[in-house]
C-alpha cells in the first residue's frame, strides 16, 4: 500500500525553506548576494544598478507556494523510490540539490556573474533540498 501524503511534513518543508532561505539571504550572505547582483539600499528604497526598484510581497508569496510545490514533488520521488528514512530522503534531496547548484553554476557563467552568488545560491539549493528531502522522507502519517 503506497503511503498518504503528510500535509504537516508538506507545510513544515515549506516553512523550513522559508526559514532557511530568510536566514540565507537576510542574515548570512545579505551584503554578498546583494552586491552580487546590483543591488543596493538608501534608507527604505531599494536600487539595481543604481535604478529604483519597487519593493513588493509578490515574490515572498510566490515562493511561499514554490517551496510547497518542491515539498509535493519531493514526496511524489519519493513515494516512487520507496524512501521511508529521513537519511534516505536526505540523501535524495541533496542529489536534486547538487543538481540545482550545477545550474545555478552554469546560468552564472553564461551571465558573467560573480562566483560569490553561485557558492551562495548553489549552496543555498544543496541545503533546501536535503532539509525538504530529510523532512519529506522521514515523516509518515501513523
Amino acid at each position: 500500500m503506497e503511503r498518504k501524503t503528510n500535509w504537516l511534513a508538506i507545510a513544515a518543508s515549506a516553512v523550513g525553506g522559508m526559514i532557511i532561505g530568510f536566514l540565507w539571504y537576510g542574515f548570512l550572505f545579505n551584503k554578498l548576494w546583494m552586491d552580487g547582483n546590483g543591488f543596493t539600499m538608501e534608507g527604505d528604497k531599494m536600487f539595481k544598478n543604481g535604478a529604483e526598484v519597487p519593493m513588493s510581497f509578490a515574490p515572498m508569496i510566490i515562493n511561499t507556494l514554490v517551496m510547497a510545490v518542491y515539498a509535493l514533488v519531493m514526496d511524489w520521488l519519493l513515494k516512487k523510490m520507496n524512501v521511508s528514512t529521513w537519511q534516505s530522503g536526505a540523501t535524495v534531496g541533496a542529489a536534486i540539490g547538487l543538481l540545482m547548484v550545477l545550474g545555478v553554476f552554469v546560468g552564472n557563467m553564461f551571465a558573467m556573474n560573480p562566483m560569490s552568488l553561485t557558492l551562495i545560491d548553489g549552496s543555498y539549493s544543496l541545503v533546501l533540498f536535503t532539509l525538504i528531502g530529510a523532512i519529506v522522507g522521514g515523516w509518515h502519517k501513523k
